[in-house]
């Protein structure tokens, strides 16, 4: 959740850094003076009061083409994308001006088939423009080839070198062509009196569009309570764990990916050895549609909850489910079955559905709900929670709050019922989430997680906690005609 989580930070921060672009002009107005105090409000980040102002100036004069444009160009600049596309609409399908702002709108919005498909006409008969090439630069940064946005990035930066413009655009551009080395750490902690702390590292280095190379290694402790249910077997209460590993991802096209990782897990054992384990996974990953996209991934892995379930090794069958039917929901899914080598088999399901309901200047607000099912076959005793029926049901919220382009905070949390067949009625399931990342478009990233869960059950209630830190640099000297500086 973890990875999820930190897709969904950078794809805001990628919307922060861009809202603020490609200006409109300044055009002619039956009110010049209230007009252009709605464009320089909007040009100096206060698009709620430029649009205040600009509703004002259309209310007493509606027929204004440009105002009506540039209404629209600031719902975008805030995020909110199906309401700037309402307001295109309006204005009429075989509007070139608005056909233009349309496709960069999509873009945004990460719908780059459709935004392709309006632009490419228009930059194909003159790729010159800079409206045009700015606009393809930013649809072409999408997917799994964003080396194919260099040329037209090459044309807006030729154009208006010096322009704030370019330079925004340039650092949104060759945010995905970077490598980067990251040092992770985290902690966690229980009720249960279980304990995991790790440090790791890990890399990932760029070799082109089609291929990325991967490796990392990491330290884990896990420890529990003396005594407990999760200890080992031989009555240790704490294992060390090793992982290492290398992998690679290669993508044919600019829709499809795969990706294999490989690696070996070492815990050290009660007679002062090793017990080593194959682990790794491989994925295929494609982006379907617009609207659809998934990823499909067999893995295997120890089950790694507690000292005692540190022995049992598991393979999974996953797919993980992402569909934006509007440009206002999101429904996403993961649905998997587990098999141990303890005997135990597990279904389960987890779905989120979420709406936007606000964007501002600094704050996107979306609302939804969450549904978790599991089903295990038996319950081995093996230091893992393995119900034979649990279902949760929650209402969810979550936020993006930018504080500049290169810094944001993204909060989740999640606040409802949940049931296994012990339970003689539902009880509370809670969650929060936070993470906070600076240096989102610099060479050095660092984030910061934290998070909380509580689980009410027949015999009190489950507390656990979660930290984490990452530092990360990003680099591409090595091929530094391909990774463009603004």
């Amino acid at each position: 959740m973890a990875q999820v989580r930190a897709a969904r930070t950078l794809a805001l921060a990628v919307v922060g850094v861009l809202a603020g672009m490609a200006a409109s002009p300044r055009a002619c107005a039956q009110d010049p003076v209230a007009y252009q105090d709605a464009l320089d409000a909007a040009w100096a980040g206060r698009t709620g009061e430029g649009l205040r102002r600009l509703d004002a100036y259309l209310a007493a004069h509606p027929g204004d083409h440009a105002a009506q444009l540039d209404r629209a160009r600031f719902l975008a600049w805030r995020g909110d994308y199906a309401a700037s596309i309402e307001a295109l609409d309006a204005i009429g399908p075989d509007d070139d001006a608005a056909k233009a702002l349309r496709a960069r709108v999509l873009a945004w919005a990460g719908r780059r088939d459709a935004a392709l498909a309006l632009n490419t006409p228009q930059y194909d008969a003159q790729s010159s423009d800079y409206d045009a090439a700015w606009t393809q630069a930013l649809i072409l940064r999408q997917g799994e080839w964003p080396e194919r946005a260099l040329p037209a990035l090459a044309t807006v930066q030729a154009t208006k070198p010096d322009a704030q413009d370019s330079r925004d655009l340039a650092r949104a551009v060759r945010l995905p062509l970077f490598s980067s080395v990251g040092l992770p750490l985290s902690d966690y902690h229980d009720s249960d009196g279980i304990s995991i702390e790790s440090a790791g590292l890990d890399a990932s280095l760029w070799l082109g569009d089609r291929w990325h190379l991967l490796g990392g290694a990491v330290h884990r402790r896990h420890s529990a309570d003396a005594g407990s249910v999760f200890v080992t077997p031989d009555g240790r209460d704490h294992v060390d764990e090793d992982r290492v590993g290398a992998g690679a991802r290669y993508a044919p096209d600019n829709d499809i990916a795969l990706e294999l990782w490989l690696g070996t897990s070492r815990i050290d054992t009660a007679d002062g050895g090793n017990d080593d384990a194959t682990i790794g996974h491989l994925s295929f990953s494609q982006y379907a549609s617009d609207a659809f996209n998934y990823t499909l991934t067999i893995d295997r892995d120890r089950v790694d909850v507690s000292p005692r379930a540190l022995a049992v090794m598991r393979n999974g069958y996953i797919a993980d489910l992402r569909w934006t039917p509007t440009l206002r929901d999101t429904i996403a899914a993961r649905v998997a079955f587990h098999d141990f080598d303890d005997g135990n088999q597990r279904d389960d399901v987890l779905a989120t559905w979420m709406h936007a309901i606000n964007r501002s200047d600094h704050l996107m607000f979306d609302l939804g709900a969450q549904g978790e099912w599991e089903h295990n076959t038996d319950n081995t005793g093996n230091g893992y929670y393995s119900p034979d029926h649990y279902t949760r049901i929650a209402p969810m919220a979550s936020a993006y709050i930018s504080f500049d382009q290169d810094t944001g905070l993204y909060l989740s949390t999640a606040l409802g019922a949940q049931r296994d067949e012990t339970f003689d009625n539902w009880k509370r399931a809670f969650d929060v989430n936070a993470e906070l990342s600076v240096g989102i478009f610099r060479e050095w990233l660092l984030v910061a997680r934290a998070g909380y869960s509580q689980r009410l059950n027949q015999l009190g209630h489950y507390e656990g906690t979660t930290v984490g830190l990452e530092l990360r640099y990003r680099f591409c000297d090595y091929r530094d005609g391909r990774c463009p500086h603004p």
